[in-house]
């Protein structure tokens, strides 16, 4: 009988083997968490792409609103900054308003404002050398010249968009590669 209790039960002896060690755990975390750290700076870059996008689309569509409504309403309609900074012309954000008394400035009534689009998102910056861009009843930049707009990441890390719009009111978007002008940091 004494031989008999020897013999190990296999079932017995398997669960013993069932499970993990702490080094297998510990470098499974690691592992894991590297992966996490570059799945997190991917993820950052494409988020920061988006936003710029999304920005740049946005205001053209904006200049495009302004532009039909000019000509619609036959009367100057204005892209307005809404709180431009140094820098940062637009990224405060923009309204789109009539101007009906053709003063060049828009109309104090609340039915002057056709459309608002709040602040960018704080790494984007959209910049300008003027803080308004008008459209006549003709659908031409007023006042007469072409206007550019560059929606860039602050830092310059990732592409953005360079806005040109002609004279005659029709707006060009060049993509810019990162970290060249007009996108290199400032």
């Amino acid at each position: 009988m004494k031989a008999a209790s020897t013999i190990q039960n296999p079932v017995r002896a398997q669960a013993r083997h069932l499970g993990f060690t702490l080094v297998e755990l510990l470098t499974t975390v690691v592992v894991l968490a590297v992966l996490a750290s570059i799945a997190a700076a991917s993820m950052n870059s494409t988020l920061s792409n988006n936003g710029i996008y999304s920005i740049q689309n946005e205001l053209v569509a904006s200049l495009a609103l302004a532009r039909s409504e000019a000509a619609r309403r036959g009367v100057a309609v204005y892209v307005r900054a809404s709180a431009p900074a140094s820098g940062n012309t637009f990224g405060g954000g923009w309204s789109v308003c009539v101007d009906a008394d053709g003063d060049g400035t828009c109309d104090a009534d609340s039915s002057a404002v056709l459309r608002t689009h709040d602040a960018a998102p704080w790494n984007v910056q959209v910049r300008s050398s003027t803080t308004a861009v008008g459209f006549n009843p003709m659908g031409f930049v007023t006042p007469a010249g072409s206007v550019e707009l560059d929606v860039c990441a602050k830092d310059g890390s990732v592409g953005g968009y360079s806005l040109t719009i002609q004279p005659n009111g029709m707006v060009d978007v060049a993509e810019v590669a990162p970290l060249t002008p007009p996108c290199s940091a400032s």
